[in-house]
């Protein structure tokens, strides 16, 4: 968090400026002028404090603190599904994964990230522990709609496909979720095309506004032309770049050792996959957290072309992923014990 506070100072120019109205007069507005979905909410948010006097740095330890009840949703959320322990001799590994650098600078930052982080791992923590009725859930579910209702949709779509093809679920359940997620998908669905000034639904006229939005970063340090590449390898850079042939500083240095261990956890998730495929058990709550990675990847390759930006936006749905590789692997583990 402090390093994420005078990163942000020492640049003097950034997102988290804007959200703590640092670049703006916010004495010519009124709190309601924020009373709106996307960007404005989180400025909506943001105001009595603002207004209060609160400083720059008060902002950091504020979503500071957001930023950690997400990563403490996302431990509730790992216990639940694959337990409390992943043995690599007799040291238990589990828990490192919760100390990765980019997870946590961008969780104390100022911005959406904080809000969202938190709001999907509480999401995807009441569904695997059965609990819809909590206040957690619903005020997750109601920030992830207001502050990007793209997220929302994404994740809605994962959770849907997967229990609508479910066979523990039965036909009543499967079809009560696709009547109750109905409204809600075209409510979304209309709340997007308002956001990216799209307004209808039109195939050229989004394609039109995807390739503009990639282009857009043509100019950037660390842009990616992702429009000269097939979908596997955007997939791929979205994901697991930058790595070591792309970086030029001690940050990217970071950003790529973390991106090799992610990309050793996924390649050797998917080896064990392959190896024990008629023995590895695909629970509901792994099928979602792949769901939505691959949902939110093909919809971010179309819009996004800088690794600073792969960086930031993948951890709204990385970090899922990973336990759901290391679920795969720890059942791996347990079934090569056996045989030996």
């Amino acid at each position: 968090m402090v390093y994420a506070y005078k990163l942000r100072v020492h640049r003097g120019i950034s997102d988290a400026h804007f959200y703590w109205a640092e670049n703006f007069n916010l004495a010519k507005c009124r709190w309601w002028d924020f009373a709106n979905y996307g960007t404005d909410f989180v400025l909506f948010l943001n105001y009595p404090f603002i207004k209060a006097g609160c400083p720059f740095w008060f902002g950091f330890l504020w979503y500071g603190m957001i930023g950690f009840c997400g990563i403490w949703m996302f431990v509730k959320w790992t216990e639940v599904t694959i337990g409390t322990k992943l043995m690599w001799g007799k040291i238990n590994v589990l828990y490192l994964f919760f100390f990765t650098p980019n997870l946590h600078f961008w969780t104390a930052n100022i911005g959406k990230e904080s809000l969202i982080f938190f709001s999907v791992a509480a999401v995807l923590y009441a569904i695997a522990s059965n609990k819809f009725k909590s206040i957690s859930f619903v005020i997750a579910s109601l920030l992830l709609m207001l502050i990007r209702p793209h997220v929302a949709l994404m994740l809605l779509l994962a959770i849907v496909l997967v229990i609508s093809f479910e066979p523990k679920f039965n036909l009543k359940k499967r079809l009560s979720v696709l009547v109750a997620s109905f409204a809600t998908t075209l409510l979304l669905v209309y709340m997007v095309l308002q956001l990216t000034k799209i307004k209808y639904f039109d195939w050229d006229r989004i394609k039109y506004f995807n390739d503009y939005s990639i282009l857009s970063f043509r100019h950037s340090g660390s842009y990616v032309p992702m429009l000269n590449h097939n979908y596997i390898y955007r997939i791929f850079s979205l994901n697991f770049r930058p790595l070591f042939y792309d970086v030029n500083s001690f940050l990217g240095v970071m950003a790529s050792l973390e991106n090799a261990l992610m990309l050793s956890i996924a390649l050797l998730g998917i080896f064990v996959t392959i190896k024990f495929r008629k023995m590895i058990h695909n629970f509901p709550w792994m099928k979602i957290a792949f769901g939505f990675t691959i949902i939110a990847s093909l919809l971010y390759i179309q819009r996004y072309a800088n690794l600073g930006i792969f960086m930031r936006t993948k951890i709204m749905f990385q970090p899922f992923m990973i336990i759901a590789f290391l679920g795969i692997i720890k059942q791996g583990m347990v079934l090569y014990n056996r045989k030996t």
